[in-house]
């Protein structure tokens, strides 16, 4: 990692280890600071929307800023390696998509290593060196690529989200935790959790 950039070394560190994930992050952030003036997020003046929950998040999260906390963070669970950042102030907004062709490793025998990796069977000495070697490529290609092989980045116009609300908490009547009242539900005139309230109802229809 010496040879990385401070800022990188920083994500690694928030994240917990170096991945493809988190160089595709690292680089969707530093071009979205560049492409829209961006300092990192305060409060809620940025917006990202991320179309995945893989590692590239946590990079979005450590160098622009937006985080499920402050409510500028939003999922939406597509799959797809594609990020809408919005400034408030301006309105500027753009979509960040990655181009497949950086995947696009085919060789028959990394596919089967990966195949026993997502089958939890242990890799042989040589296999896990040529695992490592593979994945240093394609960190090496996703770190040095230039912007425009490696990004599509369109301008966007969506619905700017409401900025975060606080609400009132009740008490749910069953287990007895406090629950945001929006996410409340109500069953015979009393308030519930979302679990407790789908137990409760399974309940009734086994009866």
């Amino acid at each position: 990692m010496d040879e990385y950039p401070i800022e990188l070394k920083e994500v690694v560190q928030f994240h917990g280890h170096f991945c493809p994930g988190v160089a595709i992050g690292y680089r969707v952030a530093l071009l979205a600071r560049k492409e829209l003036g961006l300092r990192r997020s305060e409060d809620e003046e940025l917006v990202a929307i991320v179309e995945n929950d893989s590692c590239a998040v946590d990079a979005i999260q450590y160098i622009n800023g937006a985080t499920f906390g402050k409510g500028n963070l939003i999922f939406k669970d597509h799959g797809l390696h594609a990020y809408t950042f919005i400034r408030r102030n301006s309105g500027n907004q753009i979509r960040i998509e990655l181009k497949a062709e950086i995947f696009e490793d085919t060789s028959e025998n990394r596919q089967k290593i990966l195949q026993k990796l997502r089958d939890e069977v242990p890799l042989t000495d040589a296999e896990k060196v040529f695992i490592q070697q593979s994945r240093k490529t394609i960190l090496k290609k996703i770190l040095e690529i230039p912007d425009s092989e490696l990004f599509d980045v369109k301008k966007v116009k969506v619905k700017i989200p409401e900025k975060a609300r606080i609400f009132n908490s009740v008490k749910c009547v069953k287990c007895g935790l406090m629950v945001m009242e929006p996410r409340a539900r109500v069953f015979n005139r009393e308030f519930y959790c979302i679990p407790c309230w789908k137990n409760e109802l399974e309940r009734k229809m086994l009866k």
